[in-house]
Order: C-alpha cells, then sequence, then structure tokens
C-alpha cells in the first residue's frame, strides 16, 4: 500500500503498528507516495509496485481518466480535514476578498479547490497563491509583517501550526475561521482508498477495509489517542522525513479535527459524484467504481 502524508496516514500507520490485532491475516508493507510528482506516483501504480494506495479523490479521477484505468475506487473514506485559518482578530471573512491566501501544499490541491469553492458560495475571492508546506511557510506565518491574510491548509499541518505558535511565542497567532464542508453541503469526500489493479483477491480488500473500520473505532476512543499520537509522530518523522510532535496529534485526535469512515453503496457513490461535478467541475468517471 502508497500513502501521502496527509490524514489519510494516521490510520494506516496505526494499522502497521497494531497488525496483529487488526489485520492478522496478511502483510502490510507501506510505501512513500512520491510527494509532488504525478509521474512517480504513476509509474508506482502502473508498475503494480502496490496493491492499493491512498491518495485524495480527484486525484485518483485524474489518474483514471488520463489511462490508468485499472485502478479502481474502494471507498472514500476521509471526509474532514482541510481548513482555512486566518488571524486572531482578522476581522470577518469578508476582508479576505481579493487578498493574498496562502495554500499548502500549493494551488490546484484540493485545500485550494475546496476552499476557494466554499469561499465563493459565499461571495468571497481571495487570491490564492502556492505557500508550500515547511520551514519556508511556518517563517512567513509567524511574522504579522510577512504573513498573509489566510492560509488553506490540510491536517496534520493545521495543528502543527497552532501548536508550534503556541509553543514558539509567535508574534502572528492564527486560528481556524472556515470548515470548508460546512458551505459544501457538509460531506466532503476527500481521501480515498485506491484498489491499483484488477488481480487484488476480494477477500483481501474486505479484510482491508474492515481492519480500517477497526482502526477507526479504535482511534475514536480518548484512551487510544497517547499511543496513536506516539505511533503516528514515529511514523511521519520516519516514513516522510516530517516531524510532528506528539502533543500536536494528540490535540488533533482530541479536537476531532480529522474525520474518518469507510463507506461503500449507492449512497456513497452519489455523494462522490456530486461531490466532483460541484467542486471540481468534473463528471465521475463509471468505471472507476468498483463493480
Amino acid at each position: 500500500m502508497s500513502l501521502p502524508p496527509d490524514p489519510n496516514a494516521l490510520p494506516i500507520f496505526v494499522l502497521e503498528a497494531r497488525q496483529a490485532q487488526f489485520l492478522p491475516a496478511d502483510n502490510l508493507i507501506l510505501i512513500s507516495n512520491p510527494a509532488g510528482d504525478p509521474s512517480g506516483m504513476r509509474a508506482l501504480i502502473q508498475g503494480r509496485r502496490v496493491d492499493f494506495t491512498l491518495f485524495n479523490l480527484v486525484g485518483g479521477v485524474r489518474f483514471y481518466q488520463g489511462g490508468l484505468q485499472d485502478l479502481s475506487l474502494v471507498t472514500p473514506w476521509v471526509w474532514q480535514g482541510i481548513y482555512l485559518l486566518q488571524p486572531v482578530g482578522a476581522g470577518p471573512l469578508e476582508t479576505l476578498e481579493s487578498q493574498r491566501v496562502l495554500v499548502a501544499p500549493g494551488t490546484s490541491t484540493p485545500p485550494h479547490v475546496v476552499t476557494e469553492k466554499a469561499l465563493a458560495s459565499i461571495n468571497i475571492r481571495p487570491e490564492f497563491i502556492t505557500g508550500g508546506a515547511g520551514a519556508v511557510l511556518m517563517q512567513q506565518l509567524r511574522s504579522s509583517e510577512r504573513a498573509p491574510r489566510g492560509v488553506a491548509a490540510p491536517e496534520p499541518l493545521v495543528s502543527l501550526i497552532l501548536d508550534q505558535q503556541e509553543a514558539q511565542e509567535w508574534e502572528q497567532r492564527w486560528e481556524i475561521r472556515l470548515d470548508p464542508a460546512q458551505h459544501l453541503g457538509g460531506t466532503i469526500p476527500l481521501g480515498a482508498l485506491w484498489q491499483a489493479h484488477p488481480d487484488v483477491e476480494p477477500g483481501t480488500r474486505e479484510r482491508l477495509v474492515a481492519a480500517l473500520t477497526e482502526v477507526v473505532s479504535w482511534l475514536e476512543d480518548p484512551a487510544n489517542h497517547a499511543e496513536a499520537a506516539a505511533i503516528a509522530a514515529a511514523s511521519y518523522r520516519d516514513f516522510f522525513r516530517m516531524p510532528v510532535p506528539e502533543a500536536t496529534f494528540r490535540k488533533m485526535l482530541r479536537a476531532e479535527r480529522v474525520q474518518w469512515h469507510a463507506a461503500t453503496g449507492d449512497m456513497t457513490r452519489q455523494t462522490v459524484v456530486d461531490y466532483l461535478d460541484r467542486v471540481f467541475d468534473i463528471s465521475a468517471p463509471e468505471g472507476m467504481f468498483l463493480q
């Protein structure tokens, strides 16, 4: 299975760490998605180096439309995890009109598009520009002189910003001002599980989905947050080379800023079709759905 450094990843790391409990009949091998490299991701799938892959819903659709038609949607399962931050005391959202909003990791990604659509629904149209997601972004955000009027970003970056500003006593302070889902119908399928080729045994897929469902239930118990945060911090550091403190993950889980739920069926299919049409102006290819 390949996975990206976004809200898709945390439950997968828990699944790997507790595989004997949640997925005892299978051998789970994790491969990092080539970040920012669509051709590398395509090669990973075409070369059948993975059986399953995790990335955002619209990214999978674009791969399918681009010729990777062995790629099949198993289930959307990340339904919340993108937010718009503004400086504390910035005033109403309307002040964002024509102002600069940084996007992490960059423009044309889901944080950009879903935030842009959500703001447009209330007649606010900022200027979105790429902000990155590393130390350069953090330096811009901590200084009031360099700070933009807003930041659209995914988890765990949002929680990292909110955590770092307290730990490091930033001059510029930030707060969550918008959950785009609230302006886009309440249910937006952000991340998804994909089957990378047709030769995966149905039983393998069914066990994986069942295991993910169990992991999500395990994560919902506050008694497990400390262990989950420790697993996530070590895995993001070692697997993605992304240092995120345990405390940041604990706060993210406690605040329930990411919603995971593996869903299937006709209603879910319609949700996917509506989301792609309404937010990205693309039609969901019928062939990408598992039959």
